[in-house]
């Protein structure tokens, strides 16, 4: 398995293609904003100079951290919610290039939470983590579609001050192999939570990816295990998002996420 890593240095590095946002290498991620704005590498090659990033993606030069801001704006998005948050490109610059479950991939972060929005004195949730898949060009050409399916395989949440975390599963294994891509056929399960509130304190999650198998550990918690039909059958590729998915655009709402460590290695 060819290694690549993306990893976040303590210290506050540049050069004339990448940069290190304290300890973040960009050179394999795309940023999207909460307006709808998106920056591949070359645009984060100097993002801390770009008036595009601020206020939403910026370094905290105090703690080395990578700071991401959520909260509604005025702009493009067509997503639902307000999003601050990282693509990952096996290629620098092209989101074609993407990988298998069978090829594997491992995700390492740590991460704090540092402030969010309530509602009816209850905190709201984000989105940190993603393994999101999509049909590459060959499954696009052999189903003729006009644009790639994409469907979420695992979501990793911050919810009631606890990480969650939310996976597709089939509502029919019985399914032939070409009714795979449909996304009606996939379905989010009931969710997962780990026991210990991580609150608004640091904590490490490592996703692990293997072939039939993903397996996630948070600090020193029991790890949570997921090998079964639905994972086996999963027919797309895959990238790894990594950021602040507010799931609201109440008026008002926010969140702040600051991440100082991301690997991640195939």
């Amino acid at each position: 398995m060819k290694a690549f890593s993306i990893i976040i240095i303590l210290c506050i590095t540049s050069t004339s293609f990448a940069q290190k946002a304290g300890n973040i290498d960009l050179t394999h991620w795309k940023l999207e904003l909460p307006s709808g704005y998106t920056a591949s590498e070359w645009k984060l090659s100097n993002f801390q100079e770009d008036s595009f990033a601020a206020p939403f993606f910026y370094l905290d030069s105090l703690d080395g951290a990578l700071v991401m801001k959520a909260y509604p704006v005025p702009g493009n998005s067509t997503l639902k919610y307000t999003k601050t948050a990282l693509r990952e490109q096996m290629e620098p610059g092209s989101s074609s290039k993407n990988w298998t479950l069978s090829q594997g991939a491992t995700l390492k972060a740590t991460f704090q939470v540092t402030e969010i929005s309530k509602k009816e004195k209850k905190y709201q949730r984000t989105l940190l983590f993603q393994i999101q898949g999509t049909t590459n060009k060959s499954q696009n050409e052999e189903f003729d579609l006009d644009k790639n399916v994409s469907v979420p395989l695992m979501s990793i949440f911050w919810q009631d001050e606890r990480i969650r975390i939310v996976r597709k599963k089939l509502n029919d294994l019985s399914l032939p192999a070409s009714k795979l891509i449909n996304k009606d056929v996939w379905e989010d399960d009931q969710g997962l939570y780990f026991n210990k509130k991580v609150g608004f304190e640091k904590a490490t999650i490592e996703i692990i990816v293997s072939d039939g198998k993903i397996e996630v550990r948070l600090n020193d918690e029991k790890p949570i295990i997921y090998r079964d039909q639905s994972i086996k059958k999963w027919p797309f590729e895959n990238y790894f998002n990594a950021g602040n998915y507010l799931q609201t655009k109440d008026a008002g709402s926010f969140s702040t996420v600051k991440f100082y460590a991301l690997e991640v290695n195939h």
